[in-house]
């Protein structure tokens, strides 16, 4: 298992675990404009996002192939928190605990190298089996965001979650 920085051969895989418009808004919400995306969108994102802000794309792997994909980042640029966001898992592979072990190789990376002393994300109240996930990994809601997202006659609200110290 090897979790590093994110490759740009790597949006290949992941657009891959994507089989419909809901599932990339799920994971996307509204950061690109259009459905489906080709993976140089994906690169040119991430290179805009380093631009304005810290913010590290990382990958799982285990022997070699990519099987899950997040991204760390500081939230108005604190040093001391950061929020994980565009967490996705190999959907061949989902519900045998590979989330759980890309998000606490997140955190520990989070913590060892970004020295950390907060972590948090976002996501939507229709996504139960992520929220087990993060609940699952140490992570407790704190709010509600209501409406946060509309997706065709959805509408979403947003679980905002903090890792408990």
């Amino acid at each position: 298992m090897e979790f590093r920085e994110y490759q740009e051969t790597d949006a290949i895989e992941i657009l891959k675990w994507i089989n419909n418009e809901r599932d990339f808004r799920m994971w996307s919400a509204d950061r690109y404009d259009s459905y489906p995306i080709k993976p140089n969108d994906i690169n040119i994102n991430y290179d805009e996002s380093k631009k304005i802000s810290k913010f590290y794309p990382m990958t799982l792997t285990i022997d070699g192939k990519v099987i899950g994909h997040l991204i760390l980042r500081n939230p108005n640029n604190n040093k001391d928190t950061i929020r994980l966001g565009f967490i996705i898992v190999d959907n061949s592979i989902r519900g045998k605990g590979y989330g759980k072990l890309l998000i606490l190789e997140a955190i520990k990376y989070a913590k060892e190298v970004l020295h950390a002393k907060n972590i948090n994300l976002g996501v939507f109240d229709c996504n139960s089996s992520a929220i087990y996930c993060y609940k699952a990994c140490g992570f407790i809601e704190t709010d509600i965001i209501n409406d946060a997202y509309k997706y065709q006659d959805e509408t979403w609200n947003q679980v905002e979650m903090v890792l408990k110290k």
